[in-house]
């Protein structure tokens, strides 16, 4: 089965390529408000969302559409489509959800080019094709327009074929966003299991079949997300005072969010692409994962009752984030990533004894773990990535020495890298 990555690279347009660029983005702008007219039209009158091909068709109607490829000009209709599905399941739970707001004039929105509207040259120049509207209009000669790319995030993998292009507009210049297809890897059949254990306090556990453990403190990633949380109330404070309570937003938020955003994407980057590495070394064949389906859920369906604190935290932590990440830099390696259910393996059992007595089982607090059988005292995140890593091996006899798990080397994010501290 094929997987996917994703490259940006930074492109340098000249004035003409500059300009092309920027009359299709406003292009694409215009198509979206027009397709969000009618949708909104035909809400209000039936009560009922258009569908995709509906919304095709009212952007194909527009005079606009000759400016861009076939399916460059379907790409607004098919945001508006989503963006209404999306406002739409949210509503049924929250019935002041307002549906998509319209973008401004001057706001430059992505172009999307598929296969068919662009071309990989053997030295890796990408050719750009444009619409016979938009050539006549500007007076450019050429069919095609090199799209000059300086560089490029992440070198771009050799195996892999370019399914989708994405111009993105940056505030005075543009990236392009590539989506690329990628064989299957061929997974490794010899080398060790690690279990890991995701969390906030401790994003990421792990456990080995050496008996090998790490921590990853997640402290200083929490303690950003409370600082901008703070600064954020603080700022908006400000905005609804001297609005009048009628304005939430101001540009220094949407700067303030973004640069927060950053400093956490950074983090949680450098954490998988550390981990990552740290496999390699070990050898290691395969990774298990707690499977994150219903996890905010109890088993009859129902939802958890969580304190307002704790559903705050959990929400902003990306711990899915995480799992991306791991699945696509592991692969990379040709290490799987596996995934399973991993409840009651945090408190249900002993990873040293395997009691499974509830009565002999206690989580002193949050951290602490307690086996009355053994009168072990771990941390309970270890004891769920051992449980985790005996279950995905059916291991379920004890282990004879718990020497390993008194010595786990720890982790800290240093807003640099991840450095071992323990």
């Amino acid at each position: 089965m094929p997987r996917y990555e994703c490259r940006v690279g930074r492109i340098e347009a000249d004035i003409t390529t500059f300009r092309i660029l920027a009359r299709m983005s406003w292009v694409a702008t215009k198509l979206y408000n027009t397709a969000l007219w009618n949708a909104r039209q035909a809400w209000d009158e039936t009560g009922k969302i258009p569908t995709g091909i509906d919304l095709q068709k009212v952007v194909h109607a527009s005079p606009y559409h000759t400016l861009l490829p076939a399916h460059t000009y379907q790409h607004p209709a098919h945001q508006v489509w989503n963006a209404f599905r999306s406002w739409f399941t949210l509503r049924k739970a929250d019935k002041t959800a307002r549906p998509p707001g319209f973008r401004k004039k001057e706001v430059l929105s992505s172009v999307l080019f598929t296969e068919g509207a662009f071309r990989l040259t053997h030295d890796g120049t990408i050719l750009l094709t444009l619409s016979k509207g938009l050539k006549d209009e500007l007076g450019y000669p050429n069919k095609y327009m090199a799209l000059p790319v300086v560089r490029w995030a992440t070198a771009l993998p050799g195996n892999g074929q370019i399914k989708q292009l994405e111009i993105v507009s940056r505030g005075g210049y543009f990236d392009v966003h590539a989506k690329i297809e990628l064989p299957e890897p061929e997974w490794r059949a010899d080398g060790q299991v690690v279990a890991i254990d995701l969390g906030m306090r401790n994003p990421i556990v792990s456990m080995d079949e050496a008996g090998n453990i790490d921590i990853f403190k997640g402290g200083a990633i929490l303690s950003d997300l409370r600082y901008w949380n703070k600064e954020k109330g603080r700022v908006r404070a400000e905005v609804m005072g001297r609005s009048g309570g009628k304005r939430k937003h101001s540009e220094a938020l949407g700067r303030m969010a973004k640069h927060g955003a950053a400093q956490v994407n950074q983090a949680i980057h450098a954490l998988t692409s550390t981990f990552a590495e740290m496999c390699e070394g070990r050898n290691v064949k395969e990774v298990v994962v707690g499977d994150l389906a219903g996890i905010k859920k109890n088993r009859d369906g129902s939802g958890k009752r969580w304190t307002d604190k704790s559903s705050q935290n959990w929400q902003q932590f990306p711990i899915r984030k995480v799992v991306a990440q791991l699945g696509y830099k592991l692969a990379r390696h040709c290490i799987r990533l596996v995934e399973q259910d991993e409840r009651g393996t945090s408190k249900g059992r002993c990873c040293l004894c395997g009691c499974t007595d509830r009565s002999k089982l206690h989580r002193v607090h949050r951290g602490m773990f307690w086996c009355e059988n053994c009168n072990a005292r771990i941390n309970a995140d270890i004891n769920g990535v051992g449980n985790q890593r005996a279950r995905y091996l059916r291991r379920e006899e004890s282990q004879s020495s718990s020497g390993a798990l008194a010595a786990p080397r720890v982790h800290r994010w240093d807003s640099h890298r991840w450095t071992v501290v323990a």
